[in-house]
């Protein structure tokens, strides 16, 4: 699991190089201008900040290891076709969006997303909230107790499109290690705080990492944070 982050300023944010999953991406601010590099499959991406691009390719020629649930005993070898990816309740901004995942090999479950500034959504998102011309207005300021964020929301996307609460049951087995998305200890993962442990929520989340309030223009100290997860964070 990826999550709590803030990520500025890089050639590329994440790269995540032929895994298989599961993996849980989740609660992340990317604000560099390639978000994104995915040459793996079976991964979770919920409730991030994408504002820079996201590349997807295939890894036909490498065969790589998955293993057994919560071991690092090896199952198998297999190559990258790409996809058996989930998108749930992110906010896209700019660039092509999600649209690189229309060519994934495997199935695709996307749903809740918001695209703003032109970015595109994938074929496989049905239900995709598109505000073209929206310009979050995204600016990252380094201030002496840390990073602020400032950004203009629309208060109506929470009632324009309706969003359910990520949990292990609604993102399924990844296909290749046939293995649930969980939490380390085997229990069940239930994503109803924001990055802030705010409550988000439970009848329709907001989409990204902050439960925002009513107002249009937002301000959120984003590292380092007052609440940050217990899991994996940094900077």
């Amino acid at each position: 699991r990826v999550t709590g982050n803030l990520l500025h300023d890089n050639s590329q944010d994440l790269f995540m190089e032929v895994n298989h999953g599961p993996f849980l991406i989740d609660h992340n601010v990317f604000l560099s201008a390639r978000s994104l590099r995915d040459w793996s499959q079976g991964g979770a991406y919920a409730h991030n900040l994408f504002a820079g691009r996201m590349d997807h390719r295939p890894e036909l020629k490498r065969k790589t290891p998955f293993h057994k649930a919560h071991t690092t005993e090896v199952a198998g070898l297999r190559n990258i076709p790409g996809g058996d990816d989930r998108f749930y309740n992110n906010l896209v901004v700019g660039y092509e969006g999600l649209a690189p995942y229309d060519k994934a090999a495997h199935s695709m479950w996307m749903s809740g997303n918001v695209y703003l500034a032109g970015a595109k959504p994938s074929a496989h998102d049905r239900e995709a909230l598109v505000v073209a011309d929206f310009d979050p207005g995204i600016e990252l300021k380094e201030k002496p107790d840390g990073w602020c964020l400032e950004m203009v929301v629309d208060p109506a996307w929470k009632s324009k499109q309706k969003r359910t609460v990520v949990t292990t049951e609604l993102l399924g087995k990844a296909k290749i290690p046939d293995a649930p998305f969980e939490k380390p200890d085997g229990t069940p993962y239930r994503l109803d705080t924001d990055c802030f442990g705010k409550k988000r929520n439970a009848e329709n989340p907001a989409p990204g990492p902050f439960e925002f309030p009513g107002e249009k223009r937002v301000y959120f100290k984003v590292w380092p944070r007052k609440q940050p997860p217990t899991e994996s964070n940094g900077s």
